[in-house]
């Protein structure tokens, strides 16, 4: 890695946890020596990264504020997405989730809460979930290249094991492939035990982008939910042709 990537390292420490850290606690996590982690902490703290909490305790500081609402006013596909979910959310009062695939997670990096959605979502912004579970998260799993799945099976089959899914190729991508036929994904109760969810994924010609998810409470009354599928399809829809009206959007 460079030395670059080597501080921005620190910033994947912080989550779960470790709301706070110690340069020791640095130190120890990446296999550094104290200089080395103090020398991090350093820099992180001029650039507004990190700041002080307590007693060389360090907690994430407000240029990490800063750029997150810079995510927001910019990101084009939040840009593109932004009044079509809030239609969506008001016609259907489901809670709606607009979600970007990251590596081999799903982040959620926009919400809009509905009238019929559970008290709790999972799917919060800036959190990164596992691509098993919840219809958010496989829609976009069924989505991706052949050639990722297969490394998921490589490098994480116990993990697909865990989640109740199929850990071989074979069976995994025969199994991604009754869902991605699907126009719209719904499961119940993978995420948190009290909510449904429908999703679709959301692409830019051949690029995946992320997905479109309406969730809601169990109890809500199958009449109130009845058109949702309809209408997640057509959000998409939209989305995808705002996006492909103001140009490309990228996928990290």
């Amino acid at each position: 890695m460079s030395k670059t990537s080597n501080v921005l390292q620190v910033l994947r420490l912080f989550g779960g946890a470790r709301k706070q850290l110690r340069a020791t606690d640095i130190a120890s996590l990446l296999g550094v020596s104290a200089a080395t982690a103090y020398r991090y902490v350093s820099e992180l703290e001029e650039a507004g990264f990190i700041e002080g909490a307590s007693a060389g305790r360090y907690v994430l500081g407000p240029t990490i504020v800063e750029l997150d609402r810079e995510i927001r006013v910019n990101d084009p596909l939040i840009a593109a997405a932004s009044e079509v979910m809030r239609t969506l959310c008001e016609r259907s009062g489901a809670t709606v989730i607009l979600s970007r695939l990251h590596g081999h997670k799903v982040v959620c990096v926009s919400e809009m809460r509905g009238r019929h959605g559970p008290t709790t979502v999972s799917y919060e912004r800036g959190r990164a979930m596992p691509l098993y579970r919840g219809a958010t998260s496989k829609v976009i799993f069924a989505h991706m290249a052949a050639a990722e799945i297969a490394l998921i099976v490589e490098r994480d089959a116990s993990g697909l094991r865990s989640a109740g899914l199929p850990s071989s190729r074979e069976r995994l991508l025969a199994y991604l492939t009754e869902i991605r036929a699907q126009p719209v994904y719904a499961t119940a109760g993978e995420v948190d035990a009290q909510a449904m969810g429908w999703a679709v994924a959301l692409h830019h010609g051949q690029h995946l982008l992320g997905s479109l998810s309406a969730i809601y409470s169990k109890a809500t009354p199958e009449a109130a939910r009845a058109r949702v599928g309809d209408q997640l399809v057509r959000a998409g829809l939209r989305i995808e042709g705002r996006i492909e009206a103001h140009g490309p959007t990228s996928q990290t």
